[in-house]
């Protein structure tokens, strides 16, 4: 039997096939069963998750920060907060599988340098005083980026697995009306092929812009609304950013107040007011982009 289902089980256990092939696989067989979550699970996949809000679990990779010594290279960054070490050497890789293939193909047993995105660097320096101009990056280990190309693998194989428990094998890439409509009536939770979902950090590296979680903490998060507006007279705003950013403040509190809170909103009010802060400089600016940088809602 020419099973397109087994075949993929077969391939997936072959350390020969790439996990790009395999994803592109499992893209045709999703497709033509209807299967829409794995199907927009494997695009997701081979395209990278720029621009989304939520990623799985195990594209969370950590490291060692560090910053740039002209003197002596990359020394490690000394935390007194190990809250913020902890956000810090956290970061989600929203790159798709094939760059991370090839990344890997690439890098040898060097470690992988993340630089971080320009307004979390300059709250970073602030925070470890630093007395000159430098940079830093999260330097994380090459198998950090081998468990998620791994973990894909596991989640293909699993998947197909749960494909032939439901009878659905496909003759070649045809599939009947019988193993259509049990894939209809199958589960469609993607947590169930790579367990929990955690409320992300949207793209990482150079690859990626400001990154907003979707996980509110509202008490925080009312906090800093708060501090940011009993500090709107120090921060020396013209009368148009002024008014935006209480415009934003206020939005953010509406949301807060809602039973339903929006995070999307949430998510593009914080943006526009990192903006903004990012503009004005000063201290009390670079205060306030510090306490963002400590909170859950970018790292």
């Amino acid at each position: 039997m020419n099973s397109a289902v087994l075949k993929l089980q077969e391939e997936a256990l072959s350390r020969d096939i790439s996990v790009s092939d395999l994803l592109r696989k499992a893209l045709v067989i999703s497709k033509k069963l209807s299967l829409s979550d794995f199907e927009q699970w494997t695009q997701l996949e081979l395209s990278g998750y720029k621009g989304i809000s939520v990623v799985p679990e195990y594209r969370v990779v950590s490291g060692g920060v560090k910053f740039w010594n002209p003197y002596n290279g990359w020394c490690p960054v000394i935390f007194s907060d190990p809250s913020f070490a902890h956000k810090c050497s956290h970061r989600q890789s929203g790159q798709s599988i094939p760059e991370l293939e090839h990344l890997l193909s690439e890098t040898g047993d060097s470690p992988l340098c993340i630089p971080f995105p320009e307004e979390l660097e300059r709250a970073l320096m602030k925070c470890i005083d630093i007395p000159f101009k430098t940079k830093a990056s999260l330097f994380t280990p090459r198998t950090e980026i081998v468990r998620i190309v791994d973990q894909v693998r596991t989640i293909i194989l699993n998947w197909s697995l749960k494909l032939e428990e439901e009878g659905i094998l496909g003759e070649g890439l045809f599939f009947n009306m019988s193993e259509k409509a049990a894939a209809a009536s199958a589960p469609q939770n993607i947590n169930n092929f790579y367990g929990p979902v955690q409320n992300p950090q949207i793209q990482q590296g150079n690859n990626s812009a400001h990154q907003t979680s979707s996980s509110i903490d509202s008490e925080i998060l009312s906090a800093l609304m708060q501090k940011l507006s009993d500090s709107l007279r120090d921060l020396n705003l013209n009368q148009d950013d002024q008014s935006e950013i209480i415009a934003d403040v206020e939005t953010v509190r509406t949301q807060l107040a809602s039973p339903r809170p929006k995070n999307a909103i949430i998510g593009s009010c914080i943006s526009s007011i990192r903006s903004i802060l990012e503009k004005a400089g000063g201290s009390a600016a670079g205060s306030l982009l510090a306490e963002f940088a400590k909170s859950t809602f970018f790292y």
